[in-house]
């Protein structure tokens, strides 16, 4: 799967950017926590170490989400598929946490932002 660069143009529409942006920046600071753990363990690592191949994996998973994240804000899409893509991104996700996930569906529910979206 071909992931956008970090200059790839974002779908220019804010009521589609700014959901995908809180989750975008929760990722990457998600990421970066874990990539600082996994450089900051102590070596020598043996290779049946589970915290340490848990910490591998999560980084995984992270940039994987990561990938879905950054596609989905270049795509062009309405108000209801917006809506739906992110709602199955908040119910797939193993890295977003309760306030997250609060924030972003408070603010797909938000009529403001429903208003916007159907101008």
């Amino acid at each position: 799967m071909k992931v956008p660069s970090a200059n790839a143009s974002w779908n220019k529409e804010p009521w589609t950017q700014e959901p995908w942006t809180i989750i975008r920046q929760h990722l990457d600071q998600a990421l970066s926590r874990v990539c600082d753990e996994i450089r900051s363990y102590p070596a020598p690592i043996p290779a049946c170490d589970a915290q340490f191949n848990h910490l591998l994996d999560e980084c995984a998973t992270l940039s994987s989400e990561l990938a879905r994240v950054r596609k989905l804000m270049c795509e062009d899409c309405e108000f209801m598929d917006a809506r739906s893509a992110i709602e199955a991104f908040l119910n797939s996700s193993a890295h977003l946490g309760e306030s997250e996930e609060r924030d972003v569906r408070a603010l797909i529910e938000n009529e403001r932002w429903q208003g916007e979206c159907e101008q």
